[in-house]
């Protein structure tokens, strides 16, 4: 095992980091197969512990890089322990090595409008961005092999992929502990169904003939093998989420396609590598209220000394419904030494959409370089005075950190 304490980055804690699905009582990635030793796959995938437990799985994109998904970067509690584990918790088959991570980012453009809801789009028509990097202080294990994302030749629909992941493998309804029920590395192979091109994703359908064997809880961040014609695998894809609102392990399930962001993992990891910090770079923040209106931070960083300020913070606020005639208002509030609030009259920029910049937050500290502490804020909008409400969690401030 790899253990990597998180230092240099400080992460948001909103939940478990996995993918959230329903389960059937079967005791089945679900169903599948545990994963040989002498298999490439063992060799190049791996578990993300969280406190201990397994939580999410990810694959070895080279020595000291591992890809997984957003979504499990940014679960991550801060000055917490997360364990990158390189070979199948069921044999007992190498040593432990401890390493502290340089640092880890989930992509600034993931959308998490839908993480934790119910509320699910098969088929965005832009990119979700579920990606993130972790980049270890020391390389992988001597035996450790990774396998390359596939550049080059086509991916249709119908062909045979391999799922890997140390998640679910029966129903979370039984009275054990369910991490008891994770950590041990299995694989099964699916039939390619959807490659969506505009939200840069690609699902798979769960043939019933294999009994029905898919990802699940906990395979979150692991890779999709596509199967050349030779038999050689290589890499396309990272576990994301469920397809469809009844969160059904057993049907279809969508991974990001890992071959629109090699340019990235291999930029950010470069980046992390160094110890830079993207400062210019334009972050963002994405959100969706219960009546589907979207929302969306923009903002910029600037590293001053030690720490973080706010550079440029714009908001910007779409729905369908909208004509420009909306009365629609925000408060965006911060606690950095004091309670610090703006609000603001939003102004139509045409499109179905409303925008505004909040001036009052240029130049205030939100975050240290050393820890990457993100100031807890919050944003609260009314349109036409009625306030929207956040559909993660019913409330009507949407919350967020700077320094996720």
């Amino acid at each position: 095992m790899v253990r990597i304490a998180l230092g240099a980055l400080v992460l948001s804690s909103v939940g478990s980091g996995c993918v959230r699905r329903a389960y059937n009582a079967t005791p089945k990635i679900v169903s599948g197969e545990l994963v040989e030793t002498n298999d490439p796959v063992y060799f190049s995938t791996v578990s993300l512990d969280i406190d201990g437990k397994p939580a999410c799985s990810g694959f070895v994109f080279d020595k000291n890089t591992i890809v997984t998904a957003a979504h499990c970067v940014y679960s991550a509690k801060s000055r917490m322990m997360i364990g990158v584990t390189f070979g199948s918790k069921n044999r007992d088959l190498h040593k432990t090595v401890e390493v502290q991570t340089k640092q880890m980012m989930a992509h600034p453009g993931w959308d998490k409008s839908d993480f934790r809801s119910n509320k699910i789009d098969p088929l965005p028509q832009s990119p979700k961005n579920d990606i993130g990097v972790i980049v270890l202080s020391e390389d992988a294990p001597d035996w450790v092999k990774p396998l390359p994302i596939k550049e080059i030749g086509p991916v249709v629909v119908g062909r045979d992929v391999i799922l890997a992941g140390y998640g679910e493998t029966r129903s979370l309804s039984t009275p054990e502990n369910p991490s008891e029920f994770r950590g041990y590395l299995r694989k099964t192979k699916v039939k390619l169904a959807v490659i969506n091109e505009k939200g840069a994703e690609l699902i798979y359908e769960a043939p019933p003939e294999n009994d029905r064997a898919s990802s699940c809880h906990g395979d979150s961040g692991g890779p999709m093998y596509f199967v050349e014609d030779d038999s050689s695998l290589t890499i396309i894809g990272v576990t994301t989420r469920s397809y469809s609102s009844e969160l059904d392990c057993r049907k279809k399930g969508v991974y990001t396609d890992a071959r629109r962001f090699v340019g990235w993992i291999k930029e950010t990891r470069d980046k992390l590598a160094s110890g830079v910090v993207r400062t210019n770079d334009w972050f963002h923040r994405y959100f969706t209220a219960t009546d589907d209106t979207k929302i969306a931070l923009d903002y910029q960083l600037q590293a001053v000394g030690p720490e973080f300020n706010a550079k440029d913070v714009w908001l910007n606020v779409t729905n369908p419904s909208f004509t420009g005639q909306e009365n629609v208002e925000a408060t965006l509030s911060s606690y950095i030494s004091s309670l610090t609030q703006e609000r603001l009259k939003l102004e139509y920029a045409g499109d179905h959409r409303y925008t505004v910049k909040f001036s009052k937050f240029a130049g205030q500290k939100v975050c240290a370089i050393a820890s990457r502490w993100g100031i807890k804020q919050d944003i609260q909008i009314e349109v036409s005075k009625k306030p929207l409400l956040n559909q993660g969690n019913s409330n009507k401030a949407f919350d967020f950190k700077f320094c996720d």
